[in-house]
């Protein structure tokens, strides 16, 4: 079976990280692409080829030639507009967290989300890396005891946004929130937004987030003014030992009772890396569900990705629609606690 895809935008993101991860995966093709200007759109036909059918924008290609699933790599501002046409169509979409660029249309946004029939897939690669899925399931299994502590380090040069409408933890809680469900198996119920106020917006440079998972404190920290391009660690102290995975590297450090001293070893990512490790499994993981089940003559690794999901009691896509939604309303809290200055209960997306 060969799944038709389209492309709405086909900038750096789409280049680098979805055609990659779907030549890599072998089971798509591509059949159509959208772009808004006349050089992005040549440059379709002359990396794609004359058979792609090529658009203006998102609605003319959701009209155009039949297609199995659309992949939307747009900037911030468009993600309603194009995320939503594509719910409308009916298309199965892999597409950019957050919902919405203004804190006051993610509601509207989700509620769009989880009435929508079709698969949708947010692009949450983090917790398809594979080091992370290895850590996961140590936690899960009980390597390390009864959990104390989670936490997520995100250090970057990439600086803020001084227009957004959306607080920093806000924007990225879809993948750094996301990491901590995974890992601990649960959602928080409250938040407290803690945050360096050195900037005239919404959203700042350095801040941190505290989520309370009933008894499990779960710690995202952010800096977005450092000196190297980009780190991520994620670091779970337990009763019985504790365990640091750098995601970029592999890196997996642990030690337990039984043997104090750090260990250290890496759990390789797929290769070749698609922009960022775990976009390989991730997009693998839509198609899976796109296609109804993983095609066992495709590089697809889906039996590790489907390992996580039983460890971690996930639902059939750990990406879907109630997901996202979960994780949305976790965002919008955090714009009540940085509003409030203190603790802002998270609501259940199963209320909604």
């Amino acid at each position: 079976m060969t799944l038709r895809i389209g492309f709405i935008g086909y900038g750096n993101w789409t280049r680098m990280a979805y055609l990659p991860a779907l030549r890599r995966d072998g089971r798509a093709r591509i059949v159509s692409a959208a772009a808004p200007s006349a050089a992005t759109q040549q440059r379709i036909g002359s990396e794609l080829g004359p058979d792609v059918a090529v658009f203006s924008n998102a609605g003319d290609l959701l009209g155009g030639p039949p297609v199995d699933a659309v992949f939307i790599a747009v900037s911030d501002a468009a993600h309603e507009e194009t995320i939503g046409a594509a719910l409308e169509a009916g298309i199965p979409i892999f597409y950019e967290p957050p919902l919405s660029d203004r804190r006051n249309r993610i509601r509207p946004m989700i509620a769009r989300l989880v009435d929508a029939p079709q698969v949708t897939h947010a692009d949450l690669e983090i917790g398809f890396i594979p080091v992370f899925v290895e850590a996961a399931r140590r936690v899960r299994s009980g390597l390390l005891g009864q959990v104390q502590t989670a936490s997520v380090r995100l250090q970057s040069n990439w600086g803020a946004d001084p227009e957004a409408d959306l607080s920093t933890l806000n924007h990225i809680a879809p993948w750094y929130v996301d990491t901590l469900n995974r890992i601990l198996g649960a959602t928080p119920s409250r938040v407290l937004i803690l945050e360096r106020n050195d900037l005239p917006g919404r959203a700042q440079r350095q801040c941190q987030g505290l989520y309370d998972y009933g008894g499990v404190w779960g710690t995202v920290q952010v800096n977005l003014g450092c000196v190297v391009d980009l780190e991520t660690t994620v670091e779970v102290n337990g009763e019985d030992g504790d365990l640091i995975v750098d995601l970029f590297s592999g890196e997996l450090r642990q030690r337990t009772r039984l043997q104090s001293d750090w260990s250290v070893e890496h759990v390789a990512e797929s290769e070749p890396r698609a922009g960022w490790p775990g976009m390989n499994e991730c997009v693998s993981a839509f198609l899976d569900a796109v296609a109804g089940e993983p095609l066992t003559e495709s590089k697809s690794t889906a039996a590790e990705v489907n390992d996580l999901r039983e460890v971690l009691g996930a639902g059939p896509l750990p990406a879907d629609a109630p997901a996202v939604a979960q994780l949305s309303l976790i965002g919008l809290a955090a714009e009540a606690s940085k509003d409030s200055g203190g603790w802002a209960e998270i609501e259940d997306s199963d209320s909604l």
